[in-house]
């Protein structure tokens, strides 16, 4: 790959390979994805990039300033790749570039998939239900436990360390995280949360995709599908319409074939498959019309 042209004066070697490096991933990759940074700590950003490196989907991510993130999409768009200039104006904020060769849909699944975990925030609200366990800790008596006890946590103390004694809910879905909620869970190392990369937008072909349509509920499809195909289905075998095909067929053949057995009883049509019905038919009439004569004249002989 030929080195990109910058000013020395404007970029040192180290910016001048991350560049080099941003032209390599869009000319190598078929789809780009702008990915919101905020809230995610460099710790959680390593184990996105461990999840990546051993799943299903294979991606790259590349962390660089804004500046050298346009500067090459204008070089790539100089040379091979025109379109990839209307991907620059959504450079902003804190973000990440994601290369891959999967689909975008796909891409949004798995890092909807692999979230990792996430200390509580003050001035966070909680997503989720969040609770802390009985058991032992390695937290030494002191004012902590004061603070455990303003969120309602149960403690003794055992063998020189806090105990809690009952499992406890501390946050639930909705509320904001305070200060000691932060620091306690902090404290018992608990990490009630889970953070993620959510795309802001996708350059594929040419085009630009809003992140906002790549998110998608599965079970959600399917279910539609499932009542789509339902309601189609019973519209295909109304009466008024009995459309053909592949799946319909059966359905109307054997209403077909039960009206026609029905209509064959009803005038005592005789075929090798109404004669059976016909004669309890038959027998049946024969029987009701005794119990009426008899019932006329018990001394009738029938």
């Amino acid at each position: 790959m030929a080195a990109v042209i910058v000013e020395e004066k404007k970029l040192n070697n180290k910016k001048v390979d991350q560049v080099n490096a941003i032209v390599d991933l869009a000319t190598k990759y078929s789809v780009i994805g702008l990915a919101d940074l905020s809230g995610i700590s460099s710790k959680a950003l390593q184990g996105i990039r461990s999840s990546m490196r051993s799943g299903d989907v294979q991606a790259v991510i590349k962390v660089a300033k804004n500046t050298l993130k346009s500067l090459a999409f204008g070089n790539v768009a100089n040379k091979s790749n025109k379109e990839i200039k209307n991907f620059i104006p959504h450079i902003v904020g804190s973000c990440a570039l994601i290369f891959t060769n999967s689909n975008p849909f796909t891409l949004q699944k798995f890092l909807n998939q692999n979230q990792v975990p996430a200390p509580a925030k003050v001035g966070q609200v909680s997503p989720v239900e969040v609770y802390v366990q009985e058991g032992s800790t390695n937290l030494d008596p002191g004012p902590i436990i004061s603070d455990l006890g303003s969120l309602g946590i149960q403690t003794r103390i055992e063998k020189g360390k806090i105990r809690i004694i009952k499992t406890t809910k501390v946050l639930s879905i909705g509320e904001t995280v305070s200060e000691t909620h932060a620091a306690i869970l902090a404290r018992l190392g608990i990490l009630p949360f889970k953070v993620g990369l959510k795309l802001n937008f996708v350059f594929e072909n040419g085009e630009i995709l809003d992140g906002s349509v790549l998110d998608v509920d599965d079970s959600k499809i399917i279910s539609d599908l499932q009542q789509a195909y339902a309601q189609a289905f019973s519209l295909a075998i109304h009466p008024k319409i009995s459309y053909l095909s592949k799946e319909t067929v059966p359905v109307l053949l054997g209403k077909a074939f039960a009206q026609a057995m029905a209509l064959s009883v009803e005038v005592g049509y005789i075929t090798e498959n109404t004669i059976g019905m016909l004669l309890i038919k038959t027998t049946n009439q024969a029987t009701l019309l005794k119990k009426k004569l008899t019932e006329k004249d018990p001394n009738l002989n029938i």
